[in-house]
């Protein structure tokens, strides 16, 4: 009896350590690629950072607060949730003025489709749409936008991986509410257990104005296996892109 009992007991405390076990955290910032991975089944994840953008001597785009809520509802669907807080700052022909305020409600779901095997990269797809008339009125949509993107991503060896996305959003704008094509491709690498790197390049292709491509880097750091912080810098490759851009953020996972 003795021996059935120390079996039974030395089972469940495998089981509980097993059950303890989390996958590693993976994050949708600070790079502009969402990637293919999705939350766990009831699983909370509060991503939020600040980012600044200079147009030249003339325009400075502030989001101080941009938080993404994901939720894990189903083994392969996750809940999405955005929520953003900017500032707009204008000085043209010597006069100047600014604007702050909230940003329309971002609701939406990403879909797992393919795990990653031999040759084949991990897929996503990913749909999130912006509510009309839900922002403050300096940066609300008259319409509902929508952004619909497959991700994918693939490990190239134990310490890199190659992401990207491809995509269509519509703003929702009261002008200007034609389809944007999206696309980003980004490498990932591992520095250190708890440091990472990545590198990206980025842009947006609308069906009327010019191309819009971007470059980005920055530095991930896991606090724990709950917490991560991060930083990001970039520059425009376009004309109508911002001069520079730089972001700071963190990520928490509830346990």
């Amino acid at each position: 009896m003795k021996k059935v009992a120390l079996i039974a007991v030395a089972v469940l405390i495998s089981g509980w350590l097993t059950a303890q076990e989390k996958v590693d955290m993976v994050t949708d910032r600070p790079d502009q690629t969402e990637s293919a991975s999705l939350i766990s089944v009831k699983g909370l994840q509060i991503e939020s950072g600040f980012s600044f953008e200079k147009y030249n001597s003339e325009i400075n785009n502030t989001t101080y607060n941009s938080t993404l809520v994901r939720y894990g509802l189903f083994e392969k669907m996750e809940l999405r949730l955005g929520l953003a807080y900017l500032g707009r700052d204008v000085s043209l022909l010597g006069a100047s003025f600014n604007e702050s305020g909230f940003a329309p409600i971002v609701v939406g779901a990403k879909f797992h489709l393919m795990e990653e095997g031999d040759g084949i990269p991990k897929l996503a797809f990913m749909s999130t749409f912006t509510i009309p008339k839900s922002g403050n009125k300096a940066f609300e949509n008259k319409y509902m936008g929508a952004d619909f993107r497959v991700a994918g991503e693939y490990s190239l060896n134990d310490a890199m991986s190659f992401g990207a996305n491809l995509g269509v959003a519509w703003s929702g704008a009261e002008y200007g509410n034609y389809a944007t094509g999206i696309y980003t491709a980004v490498i990932g690498m591992s520095l250190s257990e708890k440091l990472g790197a990545f590198a990206e390049l980025y842009g947006f292709l609308p069906k009327e104005g010019k191309n819009d491509h971007r470059w980005d880097a920055g530095l991930t750091y896991a606090v724990n296996e709950d917490l991560q912080l991060d930083f990001s810098t970039g520059v425009g490759l376009s004309k109508v892109s911002p001069d520079f851009f730089v972001s700071l953020g963190l990520s928490i996972r509830m346990p």
